[in-house]
């Protein structure tokens, strides 16, 4: 089956796969072949693809996936392989999105963004950590 992950900056790969796992609207899922035809909101999270040649995790942002039967297109607003990720820029991060949220409340019109920042924050260390 065919896998794209693609950003706004970048297209990180295009390649045949066994299978795909991410963090889609509903939680976790993993495509194999043959899925039925669906679109998904992406959820920032670990995205893990398992080809012949092995299994590589990526840091990916919110978006959106598109599955096919043999053919899944993934559109992220950030995705990083694990061994690009900068532990001490997301570490940064992290701290001033919880530091942002203590200040703001549910109804702030940024807290909904403020909270993305945490949670791709946070799958980035946890994934360079792995």
């Amino acid at each position: 089956m065919k896998i794209e992950l693609v950003t706004p900056t970048r297209k990180l790969f295009a390649v045949d796969a066994d299978s795909v796992s991410f963090t889609g609207e509903l939680g976790e899922m993993t495509v194999l072949s043959g899925h039925i035809a669906m679109v998904t909101a992406l959820r920032p999270g670990p995205l893990t693809l398992k080809t012949a040649s092995g299994t590589e995790i990526y840091a990916v942002g919110s978006g959106i996936a598109q599955i096919d039967q043999n053919h899944v297109a993934i559109l992220a607003e950030s995705a990083e392989r694990s061994n690009e990720i900068d532990v001490s820029r997301a570490e940064a991060a992290k701290t001033a999105a919880e530091q942002a949220l203590k200040d703001q409340s549910f109804y702030d019109a940024t807290f909904a963004e403020t909270q993305a920042a945490l949670s791709r924050a946070a799958t980035r260390i946890s994934i360079a950590q792995r």
